[in-house]
């Protein structure tokens, strides 16, 4: 009889509690219902001049980028089902990072770091090249190319250069930075990723031919990202990678 005092307030706490419990719980699962429509938020919080309609706008998906790689497709788990086209190789799906929340890049952003990084590593690479084999600029009574150490040359310029290589960068940057953020929400209507504005006259107007060179840089990029980081690697630790002339 003890224990119908405490029976009978579990049966009147007890649909308080699934109450509560089950609207923590809807609202938890929420966002999965949603993500599987697309973006998390329904409501987004930023203002609608700060990316506010780009947010749950239709995107571009990673198939429809040039060099999405569909090679490792055909290993399990590489995605498409018996019959059907073969899905871009993203096994820890970063390019539906956007999905999970706003707060995420989109493709086009990703992309754009990657061409970024690409070409940089392909001057750094050619630079450290360059340099190795004893060509470099002629310099001048206050400034001294000769030093082939590619690890050390930078230490050896002067305040003065520096500051005219970071101005030249800064300039750079800024004259390119036209729809740069925008990218982040999928946005390229100011700006395709890596459209630096620079070259396209060169480009073939064959759209198909015109993507072929552009896989071409962005295949040389991730090659070029692989050599600069193993001539690195090498330098800190000497044999790391083996048969590399470049120390």
């Amino acid at each position: 009889t003890r224990d119908l005092p405490s029976l009978g307030m579990l049966s009147v706490v007890a649909p308080q509690l699934s109450l509560s419990t089950a609207h923590v719980v809807g609202a938890r699962r929420a966002p999965a219902v949603q993500m599987a429509a697309g973006p998390m938020y329904d409501q987004p919080l930023a203002p609608s001049t700060m990316g506010r309609e780009f947010i749950n706008s239709a995107r571009k998906p990673l198939s429809e980028y040039v060099g999405a790689s569909q090679e490792l497709a055909a290993f399990p788990g590489g995605g498409g089902k018996e019959g059907a086209a073969p899905v871009p190789w993203d096994p820890l799906q970063l390019s539906e990072l956007w999905k999970v929340s706003a707060n995420n890049p989109d493709v086009a952003w990703l992309r754009e770091a990657e061409l970024k990084h690409g070409r940089m590593s392909m001057l750094a690479i050619t630079g450290v090249m360059v340099q190795s084999a004893g060509i470099h600029l002629p310099g001048n009574a206050d400034i001294s190319f000769a030093n082939a150490d590619w690890a050390m040359a930078p230490t050896t310029l002067p305040p003065a250069a520096w500051g005219q290589v970071l101005f030249f960068i800064g300039l750079a940057e800024g004259q390119t930075s036209a729809g740069l953020f925008d990218l982040w929400l999928g946005n390229t209507e100011k700006r395709e990723p890596g459209n630096l504005g620079w070259g396209t006259q060169f480009l073939s107007k064959d759209k198909k031919a015109a993507d072929k060179m552009r896989l071409k840089e962005l295949k040389n990029g991730r090659l070029a990202m692989l050599a600069i980081m193993g001539v690195a690697f090498n330098h800190v630790i000497p044999g790391a990678l083996p048969g590399c002339m470049y120390n």
